[in-house]
């Protein structure tokens, strides 16, 4: 039960649904996956309109952002910075594996009912995050450098420093749209059927700087 409760909060904190262990992405796959053409992958996300997925779309770092979050497959795939994204949760192992931003990403998780902390590699670098969703923090490391970030799901706002720069970003709930900049660059994406948690324990993807 433990290990179901866990994939739920690291893919959709604010929905419980029954799901089946997911699949480990294979090398091959992962090499197939690569190959495909990005405005293939992004037609594919941006043509899912079913409720067990979370998209996340719009521009970010200066890139084009289509993330798909399967709520079914418990897989992330997608576009970000320029790279494909594919992405397997192993709630069993609680473990997330794959390869985005143009790099392995291998990285395990460690939830309770007030915290996530992910820890392992992500753009070839050593990341550690912990979210305190009773403080509103989120403290780390990514890329050699300090992760300091405070925030208000209610208030919809995050605020602080990564990468060596400046982080300040308002969520609107009622319209899923994240603005704002981070990286040294402007955000404005769409989340559909997330929200600013979602972004928040997804962040090792946004990190790349």
């Amino acid at each position: 039960m433990r290990q179901t409760f866990a994939l739920l909060a690291v893919l959709i904190p604010s929905v419980v649904l029954a799901a089946p262990s997911a699949e480990s992405v294979s090398a091959g796959a992962l090499a197939a996956f690569e190959a495909m053409p990005l405005p293939s992958v992004k037609a594919a996300v941006a043509d899912v309109r079913s409720p067990s997925v979370e998209t996340m779309r719009g521009d970010f770092s200066g890139f084009p952002v289509q993330l798909l979050f399967d709520r079914s497959r418990w897989t992330i795939v997608g576009g970000l910075n320029g790279y494909p994204v594919s992405l397997s949760v192993d709630g069993g192992a609680d473990t997330i594996s794959g390869g985005a931003n143009g790099a392995s990403v291998d990285l395990t998780f460690d939830l309770t009912s007030g915290s996530a902390i992910l820890r392992g590699s992500a753009d070839s670098a050593p990341l550690e995050l912990s979210i305190d969703w009773q403080a509103g923090t989120v403290q780390g490391y990514a890329h050699g450098e300090p992760v300091n970030l405070t925030f208000s799901l209610d208030d919809g706002t995050v605020a602080g420093s990564a990468n060596g720069a400046p982080v300040q970003l308002a969520f609107d709930a009622a319209g899923g749209r994240l603005t704002g900049v981070m990286n040294s660059a402007p955000v404005d994406m769409t989340i559909v059927n997330g929200d600013l948690s979602d972004f928040l324990k997804s962040l090792y993807l946004f990190l790349k700087p």
